[in-house]
């Protein structure tokens, strides 16, 4: 049960502020709160079967100066994309569709790819030497974590104008890969 608990504890907070919550949030204002919880949970599971069943080895050939800059570069590539739909799109509530559902589980399993909790969750299962229950335990962590995203996007996102949740979105995102990359490069 303390396996249990740590890794759920831990996720749950290293998730408060993270990437993958911050496009919980912006996927929110515009998509059905269903589709992006699945979406987190699937994606979430995914990446820490791959951080449980393969950490060791990720750890060793991966190093963090690499995930963080295809991290960063992620950034700002979804900076760049809200900027874009902000002025192109049709900024009225869109409704998620299979395609959009795909778009969010690979958009989620991208960033997850290197993230904190995928390095946590290798770490986790390290220390405790019971994969299943860290893998349980850090997922819930962070679906809970992002489940509270989703809500306060999917609230924002009915009284707040598109564009400007998608230009609010686009700074934030630029802001965390400019920036990240900045302290890397320096």
């Amino acid at each position: 049960m303390e396996n249990f608990l740590s890794s759920f504890i831990f996720m749950f907070i290293a998730e408060l502020g993270d990437k993958t919550q911050l496009l919980a949030l912006s996927f929110a204002t515009r998509s059905k709160p269903l589709y992006i919880i699945l979406a987190v949970i699937i994606s979430t599971l995914l990446s820490h079967i791959l951080a449980v069943g393969t950490g060791h080895i990720l750890a060793i050939t991966l190093p963090d100066l690499y995930s963080q800059i295809i991290a960063c570069i992620f950034f700002i590539f979804f900076g760049i994309y809200e900027l874009f739909s902000a002025f192109t799109k049709n900024n009225t509530t869109n409704k998620a569709t299979t395609c959009s559902f795909f778009s969010m589980l690979i958009a989620f399993f991208i960033v997850e790819m290197g993230d904190k909790s995928q390095f946590a969750t290798m770490t986790l299962s390290m220390k405790y030497k019971m994969p299943f229950i860290v893998l349980i335990g850090s997922t819930l962590g962070i679906v809970i974590a992002d489940a509270l995203a989703i809500y306060l996007g999917s609230v924002v996102g009915k009284k707040v104008n598109k564009k400007i949740v998608r230009l609010i979105s686009c700074v934030i995102f630029l802001a965390f890969g400019l920036s990240g990359l900045f302290l890397i490069l320096n």
